[in-house]
């Protein structure tokens, strides 16, 4: 072991070599020997030898942590021995003495994490032990190793508790809740020493060097008590010491915030710890609410709790009084917390009385109608004003600024939580607030103070679904609104800003069709190059809101579709931020999208962005992400006209689905809706869009991730261009299909089934070479071969016969089989004639159509319904036995079809074109133009067309069943001696009544 020890000591000592070979040298060394047995209890063997450079035992500890990752649990391949895992468990807790703190807490982090792992069932007593450790060194206080003991046991606690209650087990859970008292006990007693020493040296003027050890350890012991006390029970509001608990906290909290006015700046530690035990309390009561909102009503001193954070932010800045954001924020969550949480709705029908106790408590002891009043107030007038601050971040940075009030951050900055709560006290107290809110509206015509018209404006916005029959909102935008946006006073650009935002927030509640003219209007206005950037962007952002709305008509932002879009493009060339230009994007994206055709004049100016744009954007993947999306819109909205757009949209394809390009992971999916939207909206198959489906096989081959989308790209293939697409994919493509056949779920199966079906009606198995869209170099496609050399149908019917797949999945692979038949019956049972011998199953024919029949009935669409009737017709066209003798099975088919459907004289119905769950693509293929809102007639999509006009040749909807059926029986008759033999010899055993119910279908066809 010795000699072991020496060799990595020497390789760790290389490892933390400031020489980058030697260092990466040893670092592969390292790898080699992870899975070397002792390699990981040796690395923790250096790391406590103090005697060794701190560099190389922080090297060996964090090899060591990182091994546990990798190494620790019994699942992990080639991982840590059981003897080996013991002996490093049972030296976690004996190195508390550490004297380098960097250290102590990297082995405080070791030790939560193999506690994490084995907690309770491999290392039981981890918890009784370390509290041992702590009841120790607390009983030894004057010793100085005794009290660093103390506080690397308390922080080494901390640590593993919060551990353990991310675990989800059940036995670990139970564990700590059965320590958890005795935890809490001798904790408490810890923190409560300290900080009787800490509050005893405030008055005796003790040295700063005490009172900082006093609240480090204190401090340590509060972090353990926070989760012990909310995770360790599980009813805290019944028992006595952590509802004891509660109220000491809060009176300790009072002193420290009063304590904290009155340190000196020179005394920056003594202060970050007070304020780090401020935030702590604050934490601690979050929590509890958090976990148990119930619990921490009920007890006792919650509405003292909830009282003390409702003074400080009604005195923060009155008389020079300042109180930390942090702690404002802990209190306006709190009281959120009350105002909204699901545990404290009243259910009408069937009220639980804890939650009318609950509702009494808070209505009665903390949010009475006058605390409710002053709080709408306060947040008004106080929190949600803008500043002198933000008014020179403002003028500073514009953009950043305007950014970062978009910005989802509201549980850490103090205005947007405040918006966050008046928000939910709006909602549980419309009633009474409704009036105040519109009283405020009306006195903000003559105001002059435009930080609190911008604050009332704000909390007018954030109310319109509570305001919507309080607030004649159309009357004030035609009125006082438009004023205002004219306005054009540099003192009034918030309000203009607020304004657009304002119109954001009302336009989805209750803003008329004939007032969005008006909005139009005033956002483009607001959007010229006048304005300043924050009030532009903002614009910008709440047009797309408008534009987005449910109500939108492309008549009436027609008007202005032209200025808004030479708006956006100047814009976009004077931001700098990638988020800004992604906003821009979007708005961009959405008006392209909700205009369709009528963007194409315009579509011009904004593609000319999107080359520099792209260019610009480097690794910045969510705008290159953004491009794809405008440009896949733009794409769609132009339809036969996108064609101009393929030089630039290629490259952007080909790259974006690119595995080898790093940025593939990002781009994918947004590219292959790109090259969806483009082979949909392709007239005719280019070379250079050809060139592209080999990609899209080779990704289907290689998992699973976007197979549903890459399914649909392969089918528009084969509806722009079957053969040219077959000569250079068919090969990789039925090997793909093959691979998938039994071995995906039903919902990926459907998918692949769905493909294969629009396969085989494009890729006939022999190909009509007077159709031009199966053309070929050589006249005919025969795919038939195809299938059998890639084994394909060899897959098909042994999935099919293993009766393995669930019965929707069973009736898709046999709507394809049913479309071989149709197509060729004869080749289909020359394919399950060679697919038996090579089973060794001279009957599988008949054995596969017995199955086929068994099976009819589990198919519920009347168009599957029809193509199996044909299917199964077709297939009994042969002189074997096996197969004739189910003829009275196949008739009863024939009668159940012909009298569920009535068809037309060339075989086609209206339920026909119903699609269902496994053939949606999503296009409407209904035989009607599509109408715009204005009754004119709007450019189809090409797939549409050609997805319509191959249904139109689909032998399901082009052949009279009937007359089908009369057919094949005379073919029957003609291959079995003769229709009198035939009858003779099979048609007796039909059911008479059977074959006279089908007499006038066969006599009319």
């Amino acid at each position: 072991m010795s000699d072991a020890r020496a060799v990595l000591l020497a390789v760790l000592i290389e490892a933390a070599s400031q020489d980058q070979d030697r260092m990466r040298n040893a670092v592969s060394q390292l790898q080699q020997w992870e899975i070397t047995p002792q390699f990981h209890a040796t690395l923790q063997d250096i790391f406590y030898d103090k005697t060794l450079d701190t560099n190389v035992r922080w090297q060996a500890i964090i090899y060591l942590k990182n091994g546990i990752d990798k190494y620790w649990r019994k699942t992990a391949k080639n991982g840590i021995a059981p003897e080996e895992k013991a002996a490093i468990r049972s030296r976690l807790l004996t190195a508390l003495d550490e004297e380098q703190k960097p250290l102590a807490t990297q082995n405080g982090v070791l030790t939560a994490k193999i506690a994490r792992f084995d907690f309770p069932t491999e290392w039981p007593e981890l918890l009784t032990t370390l509290l041992h450790i702590i009841q120790t060194s607390a009983a030894n206080e004057s010793d100085p190793r005794s009290r660093l003991i103390l506080q690397r046991s308390l922080y080494t606690l901390h640590l593993v508790v919060k551990g353990l209650i991310s675990k989800t087990l059940a036995a670990g859970r139970r564990q700590f809740a059965q320590v958890a008292p005795e935890l809490f006990s001798n904790l408490s007693a810890i923190y409560q020493r300290y900080m009787d020493a800490f509050l005893a040296s405030i008055t005796s003027s003790m040295n700063i060097e005490h009172m900082s050890a006093c609240l480090e350890t204190s401090l340590l012991a509060l972090k353990c008590l926070r989760r012990v006390i909310v995770h360790g029970f599980t009813d805290v509001h019944l028992a006595e010491g952590p509802r004891a608990f509660l109220a000491l906290a809060l009176n300790h909290l009072q002193q420290f915030v009063a304590f904290k006015e009155n340190i000196p700046d020179s005394c920056s530690f003594l202060q970050s710890s007070v304020e780090a035990h401020i935030k702590l309390f604050g934490k601690f009561y979050l929590d509890f609410m958090e976990s148990h909102p119930r619990q921490f009503i009920l007890t006792p001193s919650a509405s003292r709790v909830l009282g003390y954070y409702w003074k400080l932010l009604s005195e923060n800045g009155e008389a020079g009084i300042s109180h930390a954001p942090t702690t404002l924020i802990q209190g306006m969550l709190l009281i959120k917390k009350t105002l909204k949480d699901p545990q404290f709705i009243l259910n009408d029908k069937d009220p639980e009385p804890v939650v009318v106790q609950c509702r009494h408590i808070i209505e009665n002891e903390f949010m009475t109608p006058e605390t409710t009043a002053k709080l709408a107030e306060i947040l008004i007038t106080k929190y949600m004003r803008l500043t002198e601050d933000d008014m020179d971040q403002w003028d500073s940075d514009p953009e950043g600024w305007a950014l970062e009030e978009e910005a989802d951050s509201w549980r850490y900055q103090l205005r947007p939580c405040a918006e966050k709560v008046f928000m939910d006290l709006l909602s549980s107290h419309r009633t009474q607030l409704s009036p105040l809110l519109v009283q405020l509206a009306g006195t903000t015509a003559t105001m002059t103070d435009v930080f609190l018209k911008d604050s009332i404006y704000t909390a007018i916005g954030l109310g319109s679904h509570e305001l919507y029959n309080a607030v004649d909102f159309d009357g004030w935008l035609a009125g006082q609104l438009t004023q205002e946006v004219q306005n054009a006073d540099p003192s009034n650009r918030i309000i203009r800003r607020r304004i657009a935002w304002m119109i954001g927030r009302w336009v989805n509640v209750n803003i008329s069709k004939t007032s969005r003219p008006t909005v139009y209007g005033m956002l483009l206005h607001l959007m010229r190059a006048e304005e300043p950037l924050a009030v532009r962007l903002a614009a910008a952002m709440n047009q797309k809101v408008c534009i987005d709305d449910w109500d939108f008509e492309a008549s009436s932002f027609a008007p202005f579709l032209e200025a808004s879009v030479h708006a956006l493009r100047q814009l976009m060339g004077e931001v700098e931020e990638a988020d800004s230009r992604m906003k821009i994007l979007s708005a961009m994206s959405m008006i392209v999208e909700r205009m369709d055709e009528h963007i194409a004049p315009f579509a011009q100016q904004i593609i000319e962005l999107l080359p520099p744009l792209w260019d610009a954007a480097g690794d910045q993947n969510l705008l290159q992400s953004a491009i794809l999306v405008i440009m896949t819109k733009l794409v769609e909205s132009l339809k036969s006209q996108s064609l101009g757009l393929h030089a630039l949209v290629m490259p952007l394809i080909r790259m974006s689905v690119d595995p080898s390009q790093p940025a593939h992971v990002y781009l994918m999916e947004d590219g292959l809706e790109l090259w969806l939207a483009t082979l949909k909206s392709a007239q005719q198959a280019t070379e250079e869009l050809l060139s592209l489906a080999p990609a899209a096989v080779t990704l289907l081959s290689q998992g699973m991730d976007n197979m549903k989308m890459l399914l649909k790209i392969l089918n528009s293939y084969m509806l722009l261009a079957p053969a040219a697409t077959m000569q250079r994919i068919q090969e990789p493509l039925l090997q793909s299909l093959t691979a998938f056949v039994g071995e995906l779920k039903p919902e990926a199966t459907m998918a692949v089934m769905h493909f294969m079906d629009a396969m085989a009606v494009t890729c006939p198995l022999v190909a009509d070479t007077a159709n031009s869209n199966h053309h070929s170099s050589s006249g005919t496609l025969m795919m038939g071969d195809a299938y059998r050399r890639s084994g394909l149908l060899r897959k098909l019917v042994q999935t099919i016969l293993a009766k393995k797949e669930p019965n929707v999945v069973m009736t898709q692979y046999l709507s394809f089989m049913a479309r071989l038949a149709v197509d060729n019956a004869e080749y289909l049972g020359a394919a399950l004639m060679e697919i038996g011998q090579q089973f060794g199953q001279s009957n599988l024919k008949a054995v596969f159509y017995d199955f086929w029949l068994e099976k009819f009935d589990n198919i519920s669409h009347p168009k599957y319904r029809k193509l199996h009737a044909m299917g199964l017709t077709a297939f009994m066209q042969t002189t074997d036995p096996t197969i004739l003798e189910n003829l009275p099975r196949l008739v009863a088919i024939w009668g159940d079809v012909l009298n569920e459907v009535s068809e037309s004289g060339d075989g086609d119905a209206l339920v026909y074109w119903r699609q269902d769950g496994a053939d949606d693509d999503g296009d409407d293929v209904g035989g009607s133009a599509t109408l715009g809102e204005n009754g004119e007639v709007i450019e189809e999509i090409a797939e549409t067309l050609r997805r319509r006009e191959l249904l139109r040749r689909d032998l399901v909807h082009t052949t009279n069943l009937a007359t089908y059926i009369k057919k094949a029986i005379q073919h029957y008759g003609t291959l079995n001696g003769g229709p009198e033999a035939f009858q003779q010899q099979w048609l007796v055993k039909v059911d008479p009544l059977m074959l006279e119910s089908l007499h006038p279908f066969l006599a009319n066809a």
